[in-house]
């Protein structure tokens, strides 16, 4: 019988990893969001969208290096898959502005969110459209639910898989 204490201890880094994760990309979105149209633009959208790679990179070596158990990839990688890399490039496409410089349609920073997730699911509705350089912003993102649900699901295989071998 695992002990709840060392259960604590085992899953420390992970729930401080995973509450990171919701409070950056929260924090980036409602930051990003509300930028005047003064400030948005280009400039501030490139800068967004740097750093935005830089995190999508520095996650993703988090999971298939750091993390070596599988049952705490999962864990991080549906809280990034539910919350955190779709608020996160909501917030880039809200640095460039509500002035449909960046997503046709789109002005207000739910909108932002919605179109966020519509393209992270790859469901594309198509009642908002990117334009310019979130064209390809929106396949960078597209793309990312492609391998963030691949990495999520074999996770969960293995997982499942260990837990039953282990009862036999």
């Amino acid at each position: 019988m695992v002990k709840p204490i060392s259960l604590t201890r085992e899953w420390r880094g992970t729930l401080i990893a995973a509450g990171g994760m919701v409070i950056v990309s929260s924090l980036a979105f409602a930051i990003l969001s509300r930028v005047g149209e003064g400030i948005a633009g280009g400039t501030l959208g490139v800068i967004s969208t740097v750093l935005l790679a830089g995190w999508l990179l520095m996650q993703l070596w988090t999971y298939v290096v750091r993390i070596g158990q599988p049952k705490h990839q999962v864990v991080l990688m549906g809280i990034s898959f539910i919350q955190s890399v779709p608020f996160l490039y909501a917030a880039v496409y809200s640095s460039f502005g509500y002035s449909d410089s960046c997503v046709l349609g789109a002005d207000r920073s739910s909108e932002f969110l919605y179109f966020s997730y519509v393209t992270f699911t790859t469901v594309g509705y198509g009642d908002l459209q990117p334009v310019g350089m979130c064209r390809g912003l929106a396949v960078a993102e597209a793309v990312t639910g492609y391998i963030l649900l691949g990495l999520f699901v074999s996770a969960a295989v293995a997982v499942a898989s260990y837990e039953r071998h282990s009862k036999t």
